[in-house]
C-alpha cells in the first residue's frame, strides 16, 4: 500500500510539472533540400521561433555527425554531407526553460548525377550532345523521322527539381510548366515546335512529333488523341534504378522493353508554382509544345501500372511536368 501511494505522489507531481511546461510560438523556417548532391555542402538558419522572445537556443544533429551545433537565432549552420549515396536525417530543434522543445525534422538523401550515378540500369543510346549554356550533355536516339532527347531537359533558368531540390534534376531532369517550358508559345507540325528551354536547334514536342514517336514504337500510325495502348510499357526501363530503388514497379498488366532506348522516367509532377510535389516512382509526365486553348495545353503520360501512353490537358501554368527535345534528322 505504501508503496502504492508512493507511485501515485511520483505520478502526481511529474504531471504536474509537465502541466507547467508552455509551448513555444512561431514556425521554425529553415530549409534543407530532399536530394543533394553527394558530398556538398547544404546551409541553414536557425530562426522563427518568437515566444518565448529570448533564450531559446538553436540546436542541430545529424545521423551522419557524432555532435551537436548549437546556434544562436539568425545563425546559420553548414552540413557536408557524406561523398556516397545514401539517406540520412538531420534534426534542427529549438530549446528554451520551462517550454516544451519544437522539432524540425529532415530527410536527405544523397545523390551522385548522371546515368550510372544515382540512377542505373538504363540502356545507354550511343550518341550524345552538350548543351552550350551549362554544358550538361544528353543523350540522343533517333527514332522515326526524329532525333529525341533520351533523357529529360534538366536546364535551370526555369523549373524546378522535384521535392523543389536543384539537385534531383541531374537524375530525373526539371519539371516545368507549360509556359515556362515552350515560352508562351505554341506549335505545330513535324518538329515545327518553340525552342523554349530547349538547345539551339532544338524545339519542344508538338502533337505532330509525338504522333511520329509511337507510329515508331507502335507500328502503325496512330493518332495523338488516342489512349495509345501498349506505347508506355515500349518505353519505360523496366529495371532502371534511383539510389538502388526501382523507379518503375512491377505490374502485372505492362510489359517494359524501352524500345529505341527512350528511358521514359517516372519522375512525378508538380502543382502550385512548384510547391506540391507527386508521384515519383508513380508517373511520367510529358509536355506537348501544342495548346488545346487559350488556357490550356496537351501533355501526355506513363502510369507504372499500365500500359498505355494517354494523353490529357492542363491549365498553362498549373502542371510542372518533363521535357524531351527533338529534331529533325
Amino acid at each position: 500500500m505504501v508503496v502504492f501511494t508512493t507511485a501515485c505522489l511520483l505520478l502526481s507531481c511529474h504531471h504536474k510539472d509537465e502541466e507547467t511546461k508552455l509551448y513555444m510560438n512561431g514556425f521554425m523556417d529553415a530549409h534543407i533540400p530532399e536530394y543533394v548532391l553527394a558530398g556538398s555542402e547544404v546551409a541553414a538558419i536557425s530562426r522563427g521561433i518568437q515566444i518565448p522572445s529570448s533564450g531559446v537556443t538553436y540546436r542541430w544533429t545529424a545521423t551522419f555527425r557524432s555532435d551537436t551545433i548549437e546556434c544562436p537565432e539568425g545563425g546559420i549552420v553548414y552540413f557536408t554531407l557524406p561523398d556516397t549515396i545514401g539517406k540520412f536525417q538531420i534534426v534542427h530543434s529549438a530549446l528554451a526553460e520551462g517550454y516544451y522543445n519544437a522539432v524540425q525534422t529532415f530527410d536527405v538523401s544523397t545523390i551522385i548525377p548522371y546515368i550510372g550515378g544515382s540512377l542505373k540500369n538504363v540502356d545507354l543510346p550511343t550518341d550524345s550532345i552538350q548543351d552550350p549554356r551549362d554544358k550538361q550533355w544528353y543523350y540522343i536516339e533517333e527514332i522515326g523521322n526524329l532525333v529525341w532527347f533520351s533523357e529529360n531537359l534538366n536546364y535551370a533558368v526555369e523549373g524546378a527539381g522535384y521535392a523543389a531540390s536543384d539537385d534531383a534534376g541531374y537524375v530525373l531532369g526539371r519539371l516545368y510548366t507549360w509556359e515556362d517550358a515552350t515560352g508562351g508559345v505554341s506549335g505545330s507540325g513535324l518538329a515545327s515546335g518553340p525552342q523554349g528551354l530547349c538547345p539551339d536547334g532544338w524545339s519542344v514536342p508538338t502533337n505532330e512529333d509525338w504522333e511520329d514517336l509511337a507510329e515508331a514504337v507502335n507500328g502503325s500510325a496512330l493518332p495523338f488523341l488516342d489512349k495509345w495502348e501498349h506505347v508506355g510499357e515500349k518505353l519505360i526501363p523496366a529495371k532502371a534504378t534511383f539510389n538502388g530503388a526501382k523507379l518503375w514497379p512491377y505490374s502485372a498488366d505492362t510489359n517494359p522493353t524501352n524500345k529505341f532506348k527512350w528511358s521514359a522516367l517516372s519522375a512525378g509532377y508538380c502543382y502550385h508554382n512548384y510547391r506540391q510535389f507527386y508521384g515519383l516512382k508513380e508517373y511520367a509526365f510529358f509536355w506537348s509544345a501544342t495548346e488545346l486553348d487559350a488556357q490550356n495545353a496537351y501533355y501526355r503520360y506513363i502510369h507504372y501500372d499500365s500500359h498505355a501512353f494517354p494523353y490529357n490537358y492542363s491549365p498553362k501554368n498549373s502542371l510542372g511536368a518533363s521535357v524531351r527535345c527533338v529534331k529533325k534528322k
